[in-house]
């Protein structure tokens, strides 16, 4: 019976999201409206008493829960409130709320997210999470945002830390970490039906249903996207995806949460900058399963084991233009690639001591790729390592905490390294903390760095495009920040500023040669050749005032200096960075946002190319109605306000969009 009905709300929902925009459109003037039913009641105004509380809690920084002032690296998180107002329907949009980061895109479907620069499209410098569960893609390193079997509506929060943070997640966690964390099942009991319909060819449809049984919360959803990238690229994009969340109590102590989820769809493909690669159509597919065990010890201490699985599937074939020197051949090019991950990971949080909390745990990981163009050889190519980690946070007295974390870990592709980090949190007031934070990261070579071998078969002696030059070594970071964070409850408002210094070296570049030993003609391969220098201030403030209004502002300068010779990273990311979420809730039901998001001019990616400065403005209005059995949500959100427009060589100009959005939620 339960199946019957979620088949039956989801042929509804597909009639409606595949409807044209204007038959969704004029259905939004309802949200302007008078009350139709009950509407919400305004609510009551917060005490002082909020607000004199701690900072928020953090989970991702050091493993252990921390108040955002004695986390030993600073901390931004983007919560749920934030996440609707933005009215971003893309997961690394909502990065643009962090201070900074700094979201691009490469074309329609692929986005490149960056903290502090962004030299290419892989964001290969940062760790992204979901629940504890590392999205980095082994193959070609980085995180393919299009394909994670994840919705923005599933998200509870994302804690960005900004800075390095290998001493709790090991390699990979080089300049920032994203723990992106969803919604417990218990959060979502009834069946939520979404449609967002816009321009640019925008659908959207999202089911979601939650219940219980016994002791035991699951959430499943399903979604379905489509849009048609940029106006001058053959960029379209065609998602569906499927997920499935269970959190089950086995006793007073135990309890299990397993998901499992599903991304598939097809996506149009060109090349900007070689005639050769025609516009055609590539399929992408990934999937995870993961399951964590939390074994309650005592109030403060647990114990717990995480196993999860991911793949991601690239079949990306198609047929060369005509080639002169082939005397107007064609290839047929095969750039099918599979990767998978697997992991296990036990941790345990202590306290030794009134004054101690000790987190440790090890973890081991394979990581397997299948990609016969990229490597030359139909065989897996595999990348084994394992890691120990121990974080602890020390009371020297009632007003100075001392954090100190450490990893060490031994992988094919990276050797063995050791990863540390030491802060000292010193109170100066219950309202106000400085943090002193020192830490080293590493980031290791992917699989194709380490090992390429890419080669064109045509019917003369095969061409090189890109060899094995010997082994590289991991990227290095060693970072120094400053940070205050003060409480002034008086004025509603928290800030957040830090004083960085990154030092990066051996950063791993694409160089090019005119004759390697055994190969004619021009070829790539990898070295460890670039070097940067990264200094600044990063402010961040808060104004919450209650009623559901708030203000979150934040910017940052930056300086960034290349070393001698090298790949130069001087104009790799924008000296300037602006960003600005304002929310106005306006009582029975009415509410509206506005987003204005600023980047200084930064080189364009794959380019050397100076982009000039972006300015974005967003805005978001919406209705909220309530009823006893359902909650409607009906929003207009236009994106660019300003159409500001410029156009590059990678030809990704953005226009100005609009989309309309209803949801019901049955109760």
């Amino acid at each position: 019976m339960f199946m019957s009905r979620l088949w039956y709300r989801t042929l509804i929902g597909a009639r409606i999201f595949r409807r044209s925009n204007t038959s969704l459109l004029l259905l939004l003037p309802l949200a302007f409206a008078p009350p139709i039913q009950a509407s919400q009641p305004e609510a009551p105004l917060l005490s002082e008493a909020v607000f004199l509380n701690e900072l928020p809690v953090v989970l991702s920084a050091s493993r252990l829960p921390q108040s955002v002032a004695d986390a030993p690296v600073a901390t931004s998180i983007i919560d749920r409130q934030m996440i609707l107002a933005s009215g971003f329907t893309e997961i690394p949009d909502l990065l643009r709320l962090a201070p900074g980061f700094i979201v691009n895109y490469n074309d329609g479907h692929t986005q490149a997210v960056g903290y502090h620069l962004l030299a290419d499209n892989f964001s290969r410098q940062m760790q992204v999470l979901v629940d504890g569960r590392s999205v980095y893609e082994p193959a070609l390193g980085g995180v393919s945002w299009t394909d994670l079997p994840l919705t923005i509506d599933d998200i509870e929060r994302i804690e960005v830390i900004r800075g390095p943070n290998a001493a709790s997640y090991g390699a990979n966690s080089f300049t920032a970490v994203i723990n992106i964390i969803t919604r417990h099942a218990v959060l979502d009991r009834g069946t939520l039906l979404k449609t967002n319909v816009g321009t640019n060819g925008l659908r959207e449809g999202f089911l979601r249903h939650g219940g219980n049984h016994e002791r035991l919360d699951f959430r499943v959803t399903a979604a379905w996207r489509e849009d048609d990238g940029f106006d001058e690229r053959h960029d379209y994009r065609e998602v569906a995806l499927v997920t499935l969340r269970g959190d089950y109590q086995l006793d007073i102590d135990d309890a299990l949460m397993v998901q499992l989820g599903h991304n598939s769809g097809p996506k149009g493909e060109d090349n900007v900058f070689d005639e050769l690669v025609p516009d055609h159509q590539k399929r992408t597919y990934s999937q995870f399963q993961q399951l964590r065990w939390t074994r309650s010890l005592s109030g403060e201490e647990e114990l717990s084991l995480q196993l999860y699985h991911n793949q991601n599937k690239t079949i990306d074939e198609y047929e060369t233009s005509p080639i002169a020197a082939l005397g107007g051949a064609q290839l047929i090019m095969d750039e099918r690639l599979t990767s998978d991950r697997y992991d296990a990971e036990i941790q345990q949080i202590l306290t030794p001591a009134a004054s101690l909390r000790l987190v440790w745990g090890l973890g081991a990981r394979r990581d397997t790729v299948n990609g016969p163009l990229f490597f030359n050889t139909r065989q897996d190519v595999e990348n084994d390592s394992w890691r120990v980690f121990s974080n602890a946070e020390y009371h020297l007295s009632e007003s100075t905490l001392l954090n100190a974390g450490v990893t060490y870990e031994n992988s094919d592709t990276g050797g063995a390294h050791t990863s540390p980090r030491l802060s000292i949190n010193q109170r100066l007031h219950r309202n106000h903390a400085l943090r002193l934070t020192h830490s080293r990261a590493y980031r290791d070579p992917f699989l194709f760095e380490e090992s390429p071998d890419y080669r064109l078969r045509v019917p003369i002696p095969a061409n090189v495009l890109l060899f094995d030059a010997g082994d590289i070594e991991s990227e290095r970071i060693s970072s120094w920040a400053l940070g205050y964070i003060g409480n002034f409850p008086a004025v509603h408002t928290t800030l957040d500023a830090k004083l960085f210094y990154d030092d990066l070296d051996d950063l791993i570049t694409f160089e090019r040669t005119l004759y390697a030993e055994g190969l004619d003609g021009t070829a790539r391969f990898f070295a460890n050749d670039g070097k940067a220098r990264i200094k600044g201030i990063e402010l961040s403030a808060q104004y919450q005032p209650g009623n559901g209004n708030r203000i979150n502002i934040s910017y940052t300068h930056q300086a960034i200096k290349s070393g001698a010779g090298g790949r130069q990273y001087d104009n790799a990311g924008p000296s300037d960075m602006l960003n600005l979420l304002a929310i106005h809730d306006f009582g029975r039901g009415y509410s509206a946002s506005l987003g204005f998001y600023y980047l200084s001019k930064m080189k364009q990616l794959e380019t050397n190319d100076i982009r000039g400065e972006q300015k974005r403005v967003d805005i978001r209005l919406a209705r909220d109605i309530s009823t006893a059995k359902r909650d409607y949500t009906l929003a207009l959100v236009v994106q660019n306000l300003l159409d500001d427009e410029q156009e590059t060589r990678l030809r990704n100009i953005i226009d100005r969009r609009a989309y309309g959005s209803i949801s019901i939620n049955f109760k």
